[in-house]
């Protein structure tokens, strides 16, 4: 799983952000194992970055996806509360494992340096039932949030992965709080690495005192408008290193809706 964190991360609480999806892989000499992540948008569909299901690493096949995760090292995710003096343990469901019926990437997706067009959905064999910790994200759909500008906006990036204090995949669910910055300010730290960005992607980087570097790639970016959560951006590339003040870049969601209405069916 490549996540790259540092100083800022956050635990999330056992119900927030339930849309938050892994993506399991088998690999060579039966390993398997999570690398990347999504979100869930429908009660049949994944959104992923397209180099997750093409060429994250040779070898490997893209099996299956888990929903409602919170702490890999349990099942279920329980905490415990106080409640009227007393403690009292909530619970989530078990984590779900779904079978893929289908992959579609984006017909214009291309890897070599730009990662442009980076952005697929993951078909999963059957519907998934709703619950507390499975639930769907928001897309910008709507005219409105199409339209809107997210720059110099506060978005939060999640996922499980690594951190630069910890080089192996966290076992709970993290979040980080990410800026976005404007395509003008961002293309020239990619310019000087021979990567050309477009007007599908965006940027957003870590703050000061919390220097994130890249999330679940495949994951959400997202941004709370009104009191409601929206995917703006899914996890595409950026550097290796944490906290080297360099922006990352993601997917322009609002960019993709027309494709997306297109192919979940």
């Amino acid at each position: 799983m490549d996540m790259r964190r540092s100083g800022g991360d956050q635990f999330t609480s056992i119900d927030e952000f339930p849309w938050a999806v892994l993506i399991e892989y088998e690999k060579p000499n039966s390993q398997y194992g999570y690398h990347c992540g999504g979100s869930l948008i429908n009660e049949r569909y994944v959104l992923t970055a397209a180099h997750c299901v093409t060429s994250l690493s040779p070898g490997w096949k893209v099996h299956r996806v888990r929903l409602g995760e919170w702490d890999l090292s349990s099942n279920p995710d329980c905490i415990n509360d106080e409640y009227d003096g007393g403690i009292l343990q909530a619970c989530n469901n078990p984590p779900i494992d779904m079978d893929i019926e289908k992959i579609i990437v984006h017909s214009g997706y291309t890897h070599a340096r730009n990662y442009h067009h980076d952005i697929a959905l993951i078909r999963m064999a059957e519907n998934v039932l709703y619950s507390l910790s499975v639930l769907p994200t928001c897309l910008p759909l709507s005219n409105e949030m199409v339209n809107i500008s997210h720059v110099d906006s506060s978005t939060y990036d999640v996922g499980w992965g690594k951190t630069d204090k910890h080089s192996t995949s966290h076992l709970v669910k993290l979040k980080v709080e990410m800026i976005v910055q404007s395509l003008q300010k961002c293309k020239p730290f990619y310019r000087r690495h021979r990567a050309s960005l477009t007007e599908t992607q965006m940027c957003a980087e870590g703050t000061k005192e919390k220097s994130a570097c890249v999330g679940d790639l495949g994951g959400p970016l997202m941004r709370m408008v009104g009191d409601v959560w929206y995917q703006i951006g899914l996890d595409s590339f950026g550097p290796k290193r944490c906290g080297i003040g360099f922006p990352y870049v993601y997917t322009d969601v609002s960019k993709y809706v027309d494709w997306i209405r297109e192919n979940v069916c």
